[in-house]
């Protein structure tokens, strides 16, 4: 497509040729829709993840999850934060507040789904990230719809739990997880400091969210 000059960066930007948003470009969920017209619609599905998963193991995740709770896939649109952000507008001290978006778009979505690499908290990337523990614990507090599925490898090790052990391995250290951006970092661990109950309710809270999730699919409900 000759309007886009340049493949896709880092920050999950297509520079269009063009365009007027200058060298960093426009986000893929934005470049997807002008060279697809209705490829791009209103997200009715937010997903909690990491960057730093891998892209094979991620998307045949989020197949497996459309596939099992037989969601239509035309009228399925995904919020997957490297495809939707504008990155380049939060890094460089833009008006949009990264923390404060991302809570309204989640609440204007009203279901998320968390991929998960594993459900053992020493294993889990997930569990090591900052801001997947923020999102799950904001949407809980927002009373929105959270779900979850297993990359495949730790679905076949899900099996073989005992259902009672689950609160053993699902672990959260919120104030321990990291984030790649220190000023996300910084103003997500200040209002975690803050919140009624602190860092240990968030551990609690998101902790017991999956063990519920997960011995529910361990009983077949």
């Amino acid at each position: 497509e000759k309007r886009f000059s340049k493949i896709v960066n880092i920050f999950g930007h297509a520079t269009m040729s063009d365009g007027d948003r200058g060298p960093h470009g426009v986000s893929l969920c934005e470049a997807i829709g002008a060279h697809t017209p209705g490829a791009a619609q209103d997200a009715n599905l937010f997903v909690s993840w990491t960057w730093r998963y891998g892209v094979r193991k991620f998307l045949a995740a989020i197949r497996r999850y459309c596939v099992e709770k037989k969601l239509d896939l035309k009228s399925t649109f995904l919020w997957i934060c490297f495809f939707c952000n504008d990155q380049f507008a939060w890094l460089s001290g833009g008006v949009n507040d990264g923390v404060e978006t991302f809570g309204e778009t989640l609440k204007t979505i009203g279901k998320m789904v968390c991929v998960l690499d594993d459900f053992n908290g020493a294993k889990a990337l997930y569990f090591s990230r900052l801001w997947p523990v923020f999102e799950v614990f904001t949407a809980c507090a927002a009373q929105v719809d959270v779900d979850f599925v297993l990359m495949s490898d730790a679905a076949e090790a899900l099996r073989a739990v005992a259902a009672g052990d689950l609160k053993f391995l699902v672990m959260v250290d919120v104030m321990n997880a990291q984030a790649s951006d220190p000023q996300d970092a910084t103003k997500i661990k200040e209002l975690i400091r803050t919140a009624p109950g602190g860092p240990d309710h968030i551990n609690s809270e998101v902790g017991k969210l999956f063990v519920k999730m997960m011995t529910r699919v361990l009983f077949g409900l």
